[in-house]
């Protein structure tokens, strides 16, 4: 069975519920007569369209706009959110080889460039510790501290990326405890978040 896309102007039930809410709660308020109400209650109960019913709701509701709102100043985009996860993740297959590559070719002050910053730093601080928890592993022949280590860098690279997914700084509260942590461009105003 084929679905065919809806008609932009199609009233739903929900909608048509909802104007005669407003037009309840406004008759409540004492915005409008008792004649007033009977009139825009069959407007909106008749109303062909949303042209028709948004009449009906004339100077009572505010109508929202039928085009997309731009996203607010240095709120990162989808793209750029898809972008920070996988430079997370490509830290799994090269370690910090993928985010310096990445960091060297996003624009400088960008949200992908930041979080790319946040990848190497998160993957320069894992290998440190790596090399550490191998250098005592083999001092003290512990292999589990490796194993713990790996780990670690493995449970961290997947949450900095789920996070970055999201939108979110992906090193959050760590940050302070990574080497190599990333600078805010110098040419733009840093990120606040």
């Amino acid at each position: 069975m084929s679905v065919y896309p809806q008609n932009p102007g199609f009233i739903t039930d929900q909608q048509r519920d909802r104007a005669v809410e407003l037009l309840q709660g406004a008759y409540a308020s004492g915005q409008l007569s008792e004649l007033e109400l009977d009139r825009r209650l069959d407007q909106a109960l008749g109303a062909p369209d949303k042209v028709t019913l948004n009449r009906a709701l004339l100077g009572i509701a505010r109508v929202a706009p039928m085009v997309l709102t731009p996203r607010s100043k240095g709120e990162p985009s989808p793209a750029e959110n898809a972008g920070a996860g996988l430079t997370h993740l490509s830290g799994l297959a090269t370690s910090f080889v993928g985010p310096a590559i990445v960091k060297t070719l996003a624009t400088p002050g960008s949200h992908t460039w930041l979080e790319a910053g946040r990848a190497l730093s998160l993957q320069v601080t894992a290998a440190v510790v790596g090399i550490a928890a191998m250098v005592l592993s083999i001092l003290f022949d512990g292999g589990v501290l490796f194993g713990l280590a790996w780990a670690a860098w493995f449970g961290g690279t997947i949450w900095a990326s789920v996070r970055a997914f999201n939108g979110k700084p992906s090193t959050g509260a760590v940050e302070p405890m990574l080497l190599a942590r990333p600078k805010a461009h110098a040419g733009r105003p840093a990120m606040t978040r």
